[in-house]
């Protein structure tokens, strides 16, 4: 049995989302692949590493956004923590 040491519940997803650097400029495009209160796992688009820190943009207008914070990467995705 695999111990899980997730904060909060995740749940499955597949939402577009925008990764845009602190200096407002567009990273990538990436799709969310699950999320929950505090974070999320994001699958990138492409190959180029993105930074540390950064926003995600959940909808258009950038009305549903998320300050993130990488807390681990594989070869196309990372795991992001949400930070306040």
């Amino acid at each position: 049995m695999q111990y899980d040491k997730r904060k909060a519940i995740r749940r499955p997803l597949r939402h577009r989302a925008l990764i845009v650097g602190l200096d407002k400029a567009v990273i990538d495009n990436c799709t969310v692949s699950d999320i929950s209160a505090t974070g999320a796992q994001l699958r990138l688009a492409a190959k180029e590493d993105s930074p540390d820190e950064f926003d995600l943009i959940l909808s258009k207008g950038a009305k549903v956004h998320r300050r993130c914070s990488v807390v681990w990467r594989s070869k196309n995705r990372i795991g992001v923590r949400f930070v306040s």
